[in-house]
Order: C-alpha cells, then structure tokens, then sequence
C-alpha cells in the first residue's frame, strides 16, 4: 500500500467545504500537507467543514474566495504565504458549478458563470503560481467524464471540463521547464452530500446497470487519484487525465 507524505508542504484546493473537495483536503491533512481551502457562498458547508477539521488546528485555513476573480485569487497566495509562513506548492481546481436543466432555457448568465468558475478560476490561478513558484510544483484540475462525453443536462458544464483537460495539457507544457506538472481528474458519478438520500438511492440503481463496476464511486477514491498526481509517486507524469469512472468511459 502506497502511503504519501507531503512534508508540511502548502497544498491550496478550491470548493473544499463539502463533498470531493472536502475528501481531496482531508487526504492531504492526513498525508501530512497544510492546506488553505475555499469556499464561495456556503456558509453552513464552510462553518461544518471548520468544525469536522478542527482536530488539524492550525494546518487547515478555510477562506471565502471567488476564485474567477484576479484579485482575489492573489491574495489567496499571500494569505496562504502569511498564514503558513511558506509559498504554496499544490494546486487542486475542484470549485465547480453544475446547473442542469433543459438546453433551450440555458441562458447567457448561466453560461458565463460556469466558465468563470469551472475554467477562467483554473486558468487564473495556474497562471498565478507559474508566477509565484521559483521551481517544482503539481496542478490538479477536476474535470469530469461529463466533459469526455457531453452531457444533455448539464452542456455548459460539460463544454468547460472538456475545456479543462486541454488547459491541463497546455499548461503541462508551458509548465515542463520549471518543472512543474499538470495533470486532471475526470470523475464519473461520485455519492456525495450533494444528493439527498432519495437520489442517491436511485443513482445507486441505475449505476448497477450502466457502470461497469456497478456502482457509483467515492469523493475517498477521486482523493487517492489526486494525491497520487501531486505526490513524487508520479513526478515523470504530466498532461495525463486519469478516469475514476468505474469503467463508464476508457478514453
């Protein structure tokens, strides 16, 4: 069983209030990494999440960000500098917003509020610690099988995670030379608290029927797949995209 140990390295993930954000910062906790973790508008996920990670102290700092805003994804890297007194060497984008609905009621608002949160916040912050980081670092991006093979519920959602992937790809390259590596996630269907029982419970029957390995997955196991592309387990991967689908796409 592989084990990580981060060594009180700074790890900054977005939307890490509530379901697999908040499993991709309790890993790194756990591993031994100190994380500044954001929040938008929930502030009874951000108030439960600051209680259930009480028992890290100091090593956890949750802060309310819109990360499609410039001046405020800055200043989430002098606040992680100033609070942690180091710079930050992890990035996960996994702040994401999903609204389905039927295609034809998609209006122009909804649109650019998904690619400002879903792909402008990733392109903003990347670009920020390439500027910020001397040499070495490790980028996670959240995409989704979504943006593999589209989705009539959610078109403007998927059009930004496939978007993402190619982010990811591009900054892999303009990242190679400071040795800093990029890579993405694609989630398939994920049980988490977005869902109340009642959905969860039919998602778990349809899963057993469309998903190969019949069943929905973890935030726990979209975790392992991430501190794998930002531990030295995977230093000689960069611009790969790693499917945690339970066989639902292979691309």
């Amino acid at each position: 069983m592989i084990t990580f140990n981060f060594d009180s390295k700074i790890a900054l993930v977005t939307g890490s209030s509530r379901g697999i954000g908040k499993a991709i910062a309790k890993a790194l906790l756990e591993a031994n990494c100190q994380v500044i973790g954001t929040y938008s508008r929930d502030e009874k996920s951000a108030r439960l999440c600051r209680q259930d990670f009480e028992i890290y102290g100091n090593r956890f700092h949750l802060v309310k960000s819109d990360v499609s805003d410039r001046e405020q994804a800055k200043a989430l890297f002098a606040q992680a500098e100033a609070y942690f007194e180091k710079p930050i060497s992890y990035l996960v984008n996994n702040a994401g917003i999903l609204n389905q609905g039927d295609f034809l009621a998609l209006t122009d608002e909804q649109w650019d509020n998904t690619f400002a949160v879903n792909l402008k916040g990733p392109f903003i912050l990347s670009q920020e610690l390439m500027k910020q980081t001397a040499h070495g670092a490790a980028i996670v991006n959240i995409s989704s099988v979504g943006g593999q093979i589209g989705g009539n519920k959610a078109p403007d959602y998927a059009a930004t995670k496939s978007a993402l992937i190619s982010l990811t790809r591009s900054i892999a390259r303009l990242g190679a030379d400071l040795n800093i590596r990029s890579n993405a996630v694609a989630p398939g269907w994920i049980a988490t608290d977005i869902f109340d029982d009642d959905q969860l419970n039919a998602l778990q029957q349809e899963a057993s029927k469309a998903i190969p390995l019949k069943r929905m997955g973890t935030s726990e196991e979209v975790a392992n797949a991430v501190l794998f592309l930002l531990s030295d387990t995977s230093s000689y991967i960069t611009g790969h995209c790693i499917n945690v689908n339970g066989g639902m796409y292979f691309g």
